[in-house]
Formats: C-alpha cells, sequence, structure tokens
C-alpha cells in the first residue's frame, strides 16, 4: 500500500510514499478520499465528468503544496459533493500543479475529515518521496 495510517491520539495521521512527484500527489488524494469517505469507491459513484484541477505552488513550498491540494480536494466535497479522481498530474518548476480527472459525484457532502493540517508534516525527498501529514476529524 502507497500510504497508510500511523498511530496518532486523537486525529488521523498517514504516511504516504511514492517514486515520483506525480505520483505521490494521486496518491494523497486516494488517501484523503479513503479516510474521510471510509469505503468510498469511483467504480461504485454516478456522475463521473471529465476534469481539471490547477493550483498555483510558491516558492519551493513542495509539502504545503500538497497540502494545499489535500485541503482543496476537501473544500470541493464539502460545497459541491464532488470527489477529484487525478488520472495526470504536472507539476512544473514553479510549483504549479495541473490534474486532468475526472468529477465524481458522491452520495452526500462532506466527508469525516474536517482539514489537513501543517501540525506533524514532515516531507521526505527519498527516494522514494515521503510525506506524513496529519488530518483534523
Amino acid at each position: 500500500m502507497p500510504w497508510r495510517k500511523l498511530d496518532h491520539p486523537a486525529d488521523v495521521r498517514i504516511e504516504v510514499e511514492a517514486e515520483t512527484l506525480e505520483d505521490l500527489f494521486r496518491e494523497c488524494a486516494d488517501a484523503f478520499y479513503s479516510v474521510s469517505l471510509g469505503t468510498w469507491s469511483a467504480e461504485h459513484s454516478i456522475g463521473h465528468s471529465p476534469g481539471v484541477f490547477s493550483l498555483q505552488g510558491s516558492g519551493d513550498d513542495l509539502a504545503g503544496l500538497l497540502v494545499t491540494w489535500m485541503n482543496e480536494l476537501l473544500f470541493e466535497l464539502e460545497t459541491s459533493r464532488r470527489v477529484f479522481v487525478p488520472l495526470e498530474v504536472r507539476i512544473d518548476e514553479g510549483l504549479n500543479l495541473l490534474a486532468i480527472g475526472e468529477w465524481v459525484l458522491t452520495p452526500a457532502a462532506g466527508g469525516r475529515v474536517k482539514a489537513v493540517t501543517y501540525g506533524g508534516l514532515s516531507f521526505d525527498l527519498g527516494p522514494p518521496l515521503r510525506l506524513e501529514v496529519i488530518m483534523d476529524v
């Protein structure tokens, strides 16, 4: 499994590993949705539509971009009842992210996660790339 839950006394702490930066962003999305929605699966959902997701990074804060990515996924889940399934992720030198994938409707807005936090954030360039992050539940 490219991600796993780690011990935490109150919230959910995860570790995500990947060989490439693009794969790390895809795995972070998978981990976020698995924690937030539990047994949710895109295959069992209705309302698939192609989509694009973009974020503008700042400086060299790659860990911050990963946290922002997951918080933006949370925002879409809570406000639009949509999950973004990234099929292709591109990140340029300025840490601007462009993800191409599918939007999938979920049966209900929101989920278990309230926020993805900077507390306890750890990022290792590896190899493999490794992110540890805490999700406030």
